[in-house]
């Protein structure tokens, strides 16, 4: 059964982690035996069990059967899965919305009723839209520190409408939840009688879109490694759209050589074809001196290739200087930030990079190539997309 991955998103401490602990849990998505023992491992420390604590054992249980993100819990719906994805900061919240075929589809706000809307929150939903987010639904959280007051939902939903509108969100639903209490989360709450809407899992269940196949794009497999065996070289990396099959004719950009694929092989053994979302090692009928950054695509791609990059950028910290690391797919080069407008951290703006050496990117905004990231001394500074 596929997983959609969903990425909780929203300042600190407003409730991220508790909410996945109570989806996890009354979904039936961790075993009872489990909860248990981490009752119990929690009461002989002295600890005052926590939701949280499940998102935690959860992800150490998946790290044992198979290679996984550790910060990603699966959460069972009735006929598709869920891979909740817990985002301490900013770096961790942009690695996880740039993870190409296996990045986030949809996004769960996290708004605490006490604090209110905090300036991450902003950044978050700005960084979630320049990143190509558009499915989000805003969780007002903690409603049983206001005795489940309408007039506290309402101030805040009002509040968010605006912030919304200005980001180019519409049409979003607003969840009053209480998230270490479970109210409105898998089951409606009586507690909020005023509250016609659905839960959070109905929302998940009947509300986000299953994302169209990434094998059904051209295909681009983005070079991670190189190694050789037996004279042969093996490019290693992902498949971030399309297939890929032995004895293919393929086309490298930015240096756009061409080979023959010889053979395909993943941790399983050789395989007569691949499909986006796959790891995989390609060898070639011919070695080519090729490294991490170039692309693999066929002729007549929509990948363009070039030394100047443009279009809209989210400063989360305005940079130190006009050198900087401009990271796109696999691709790490300098570049130069081109006649910069006036930067604040936090402000959305047009930008036009040089970069030392061509990179290979998507217009068409539809794979990882289509976005880029800044970093400054090894920081990242912005995140942004390729017009």
């Amino acid at each position: 059964m596929r997983e959609i991955p969903v990425v909780l998103i929203g300042h600190q401490d407003h409730g991220k982690s508790t909410l996945i602990g109570r989806l996890i849990l009354d979904s039936g998505s961790i075993r009872d035996s489990r909860v248990n023992e981490i009752k119990q491992t929690d009461e002989a420390a002295g600890q005052k069990f926590e939701l949280a604590h499940l998102v935690d054992s959860f992800r150490q249980e998946r790290e044992r059967e198979m290679t996984m993100d550790t910060t990603r819990a699966l959460l069972k719906g009735k006929e598709r899965n869920y891979q909740l994805i817990d985002v301490p900061g900013h770096g961790e919240l942009i690695s996880s919305m740039l993870t190409g075929a296996s990045g986030a589809e949809a996004a769960l706000l996290s708004i605490s009723i006490e604090e209110g809307i905090k300036e991450q929150t902003k950044q978050h939903l700005e960084i979630a839209k320049l990143l190509g987010i558009e499915q989000l639904g805003v969780i007002v959280n903690k409603m049983d520190k206001v005795d489940f007051k309408k007039e506290a939902f309402d101030e805040v939903k009002e509040k968010m409408k605006l912030i919304l509108n200005e980001i180019g969100y519409q049409d979003i639903y607003f969840f009053p939840i209480s998230a270490w209490e479970g109210d409105n989360v898998i089951k409606k709450s009586n507690k909020t009688p005023w509250y016609e809407g659905m839960t959070v899992m109905d929302f998940l269940e009947s509300k986000i879109k299953i994302p169209d196949s990434f094998e059904n794009l051209p295909l681009t497999f983005l070079v991670q490694d190189k190694y050789s065996e037996e004279g042969k070289d093996i490019l290693v990396g992902l498949v971030e759209a399309g297939r890929i099959s032995s004895g293919q004719e393929i086309m490298f950009l930015p240096s756009k050589q061409k080979s023959k694929v010889e053979s395909i092989r993943d941790s399983e053994g050789e395989m007569n074809k691949a499909v986006a979302g796959d790891n995989i090692g390609i060898t070639l009928s011919d070695n080519i001196g090729l490294n991490r950054g170039s692309v693999v695509t066929l002729s007549g791609s929509s990948l363009k290739e070039g030394s100047e990059v443009s279009g809209d950028i989210f400063w989360i910290t305005k940079p130190s200087k006009k050198d900087l690391v401009l990271e796109c797919g696999t691709a790490k080069v300098e570049a130069e930030l081109k006649e910069p407008e006036s930067i604040e951290d936090g402000s959305n703006t047009n930008y036009v990079i040089l970069t030392k050496e061509p990179i290979v990117f998507d217009p068409t905004k539809r794979t990882i190539l289509g976005k880029i990231v800044l970093k400054d001394d090894g920081k990242i500074i912005a995140v942004g997309n390729i017009s």
